[in-house]
């Protein structure tokens, strides 16, 4: 019953069209909420340019701290887990980089590394050119990565597949895999079995026998814009393309990429 109120209130809502009004109540409500706590934070940092809350807000959440320290983390884990760190120079690229708040850590990690982000919102890509000048950054227009093939060692893309269509997963995955040089990593997440909940028992269904669903919302990259895949089904289709290297389920390891699937690939 209270899975059928859920769904029944959020057609609703779409139908009333109320969610913008909605985010931005939830925006307000977050910048409010951080605001003493994200004030006392920005004085511990120095010459570190934040986004703006509306930037956080729409590509991960208002919360200086965890912006800057997850991001550190996060960008250690992605050279830990590329098996790069051998390597004496390093091309690297953060595949929906958002407002940069991983690539940004990874020049001072990495001494020898070459750095880019690619995100299809271009006016936060401008804000990261601005903001960041350790780091290249791109505009992805009309679906193409901008670099030459076989040219990066590593390419992530966290929570990236998990806001696009799933009728697009596999022409992005061989896109990746045009950009990578052989035997290349790549790291990308998907929401697997830890999110399932959020489904009505028919989306389930239709994710059982498909192996992947989207929701209504046809803005790709959008944060109301949400892809499920189901595990089995997706190891299929990586592996028409990559070797799989190390595949954690975001239900049993959610301390790996915050409850998503994360899957560690080489190209073949």
């Amino acid at each position: 019953m209270n899975s059928f109120l859920k769904q029944a209130g959020k057609k609703l809502v779409a139908f009333i069209g109320a969610t913008p009004i909605m985010d931005e109540c939830n925006f307000r409500f977050q910048q409010i909420w951080h605001l003493k706590k994200n004030n006392q934070y920005k004085q511990t940092l120095k010459r570190f340019v934040l986004p703006t809350d509306r930037a956080l807000f729409n590509t991960f959440q208002i919360d200086y701290k965890r912006y800057y320290e997850d991001g550190m983390l996060a960008a250690q884990e992605m050279l830990g887990w590329g098996k790069i760190n051998t390597i004496n120079s390093t091309i690297i690229l953060d595949w929906g980089c958002g407002t940069g708040r991983v690539i940004r850590h990874i020049p001072d990690l990495k001494k020898d590394s070459i750095c880019y982000g690619a995100d299809i919102d271009c006016t936060t890509i401008q804000w990261c050119r601005k903001a960041i000048d350790s780091v290249y950054f791109d505009c992805i227009e009309q679906e193409i990565l901008t670099y030459p093939s076989n040219y990066f060692h590593l390419v992530y893309g966290i929570s990236v597949l998990t806001h696009i269509s799933h009728t697009a997963t596999q022409y992005w995955l061989i896109e990746l895999k045009r950009v990578l040089e052989p035997n290349g990593i790549a790291i990308i997440s998907t929401h697997g079995t830890h999110y399932f909940h959020q489904l009505s028992q028919e989306q389930k269904k239709q994710l059982l026998q498909e192996g992947a669903i989207s929701n209504a919302n046809k803005q790709a990259g959008s944060r109301s814009k949400t892809t499920y895949h189901e595990a089995s089904h997706f190891k299929k289709i990586l592996e028409d393309h990559f070797n799989i290297i190390e595949f954690w389920d975001g239900h049993q390891f959610p301390q790996k990429m915050g409850g998503q699937d994360c899957w560690i690939i080489r190209k073949k």
